[in-house]
């Protein structure tokens, strides 16, 4: 009995080291981060980014793999997760993002920007549709709870094509108070509490393989990662139509990247139902330490 034990520990050592070591090699295959190598990019503004692979750092007793970036990030808006972690994890599982924190101060900012652009839309559109001499004045006051997954799952380690994974889940709660006053006589001041419950859910997918070029080369065998969006929205007292012009504001977004063998992300493109705006990444320079810290760079 005892001999049997034995046997079926020992198998189940050798199969889960073997399945971190298969893990491991696929990670680092399509996301290479030895130390000291760097990934410069350009945007669709023309704005350059560059990423080091830095020390690993031990984070409430957990070792996470590092990047630092510069410039350094100033405006959380323009943050994207999908290539700006800078601490991450690699299992026999998992490539994943340890951004949840990072994740929820975009939000904040993306949300705060939004709702502050449509409030003076909203105004305008008000007042323009008054009699003369007719002014209405809307004030909304807003309180954000935004929770985020401590980690954003960028890659099954190894990868299945065309099956879809959770990669993220976000959840905010979003309480309005609306005032509305009016220089009309008879007419009183009207307040209003609404709560609203939005959650996220994005899933990823590898879908294919293919040639990619940019300035810093040509690269073949690409993974290709698609990243859609998907907005469920409640609201305190029920409002279908503020439901379905929130729901629409947050959906539809698909970002896809594409990942070179021994290179990492060389490309990625997001695009959104919402927006005209098409917001582009791409790789314009590159060096990749080999694992002896012998300096190459591959053209």
């Amino acid at each position: 009995m005892l001999k049997k034990f034995r046997s079926a520990f020992l198998f189940l050592l050798v199969f889960g080291f073997s399945a971190t070591l298969m893990g491991n090699e696929w990670a680092n295959y399509y996301f290479p981060d030895v130390l000291d190598s760097y990934w410069t990019y350009q945007d669709h503004d023309g704005e350059e980014l560059t990423r080091y692979a830095i020390e690993p750092e031990d984070i409430d007793g957990e070792t996470y793999r590092a990047f630092s970036y510069e410039p350094v990030l100033e405006d959380w808006t323009n943050y994207q997760y999908y290539f700006h972690p800078y601490f991450y994890q690699v299992s026999a599982d998992w490539v994943a993002f340890f951004v949840g924190d990072d994740i929820e101060n975009a939000t904040r900012a993306v949300t705060e920007q939004q709702w502050n652009e449509a409030m003076v839309v909203m105004k305008q559109q008000l007042n323009n549709q008054l009699p003369p001499g007719m002014n209405l004045d809307l004030n909304v006051t807003y309180d954000l709870d935004i929770q985020a997954q401590d980690y954003f799952y960028f890659l099954p380690t190894p990868a299945t094509f065309n099956e879809d994974w959770e990669a993220s889940r976000v959840d905010v709660e979003m309480d309005l108070q609306i005032e509305i006053t009016s220089n009309l006589d008879g007419f009183p001041p009207t307040s209003q509490a609404i709560t609203m419950f939005l959650t996220l859910v994005e899933t990823g997918n590898v879908t294919g393989t293919e040639t990619v070029e940019t300035s810093a080369g040509r690269f073949e065998d690409c993974l290709i990662i698609e990243y859609k969006v998907d907005a469920t929205i409640e609201t305190e007292p029920d409002l279908p139509e503020a439901k379905t012009l929130f729901a629409d504001a947050y959906k539809g977004t698909l970002t896809t990247l594409w990942l070179a063998p021994n290179v990492g992300i060389v490309k990625m493109l997001q695009e959104s139902e919402n927006s005209d705006t098409v917001k582009t990444l791409e790789l314009t320079n590159y060096e990749i330490k080999s694992t002896e810290s012998e300096s190459g760079e591959d053209d």
